[in-house]
């Protein structure tokens, strides 16, 4: 109803950054999450163990609006430090320069897009990993403390192989079904996006596709 294009054109068009922007959160929350929750498993109840977790619930309980706009006033702001871009996914004076870094998903493999692009994601980024820490390190603590306790680990250590063989061998692996589980729960964000972190950041991503929509009382859009 607002521009009179085809719906699915217009999905196609946002749906790749905020399918790249959750992908990439994903990944970096299970790179930081499962080491997390492995320590605070073999350390159960220590005063690191206890650190971490107060730490982690912490970051939880903030906002993502919160967490966005204190990253912003902080990191993009000549009044304290401008270490990244305040707002978008690129610089289009730099961009139009190069017509072959087109908006098709494919070219995301492209290193001088990947150098260009890289600092605009940073504070996108965090924002939307920072919740998940707290989420998935104590689905993979509470995963590996039930596994430590099997009699298979025992066996093992039993055998004489080494702590670091008996985790990383022998009980990693079976403590991983958990937290591959709630994937299922996470990776819709990947084809949502966020409304409110990419309205904070100016990302023309799903989320504020569908906020335009509401605001514009573009039903079939918003159905879609």
């Amino acid at each position: 109803y607002n521009d009179s294009k085809p719906i699915s054109e217009k999905i196609w068009d946002r749906v790749g950054i905020s399918f790249r922007l959750a992908l990439l959160s994903i990944i970096l929350a299970y790179l930081v999450s499962i080491p997390i929750g492995i320590y605070s498993s073999y350390r159960k109840n220590s005063k690191l163990d206890r650190s971490l977790s107060l730490m982690l619930f912490i970051l939880y309980s903030l906002p993502s609006f919160f967490v966005g706009t204190v990253l912003l006033l902080f990191f993009a702001n000549p009044d304290y430090l401008v270490w990244f871009p305040e707002s978008g996914i690129k610089d289009a004076s730099i961009w139009s320069e190069h017509p072959e870094w087109s908006d098709s998903f494919w070219d995301i493999f492209n290193w001088e897009r990947i150098k260009h692009q890289a600092p605009y994601l940073v504070l996108p980024l965090v924002t939307y990993t920072y919740s998940s820490f707290a989420f998935l390190s104590r689905i993979m603590r509470i995963g590996m403390i039930d596994v430590i306790s099997q009699d298979y680990i025992r066996t093992a250590r039993a055998k004489g192989l080494s702590e670091r063989t008996v985790i990383l061998k022998h009980a990693l692996r079976n403590s991983l079904l958990p937290i591959i589980t709630v994937f299922a729960a996470i990776f819709p964000l990947s084809v949502g996006g966020s409304i409110i972190i990419e309205e904070i950041f100016s990302i023309p991503g799903m989320g504020s596709e569908i906020l335009d929509a509401i605001l514009n009382y573009d039903y079939p859009m918003i159905i879609a």
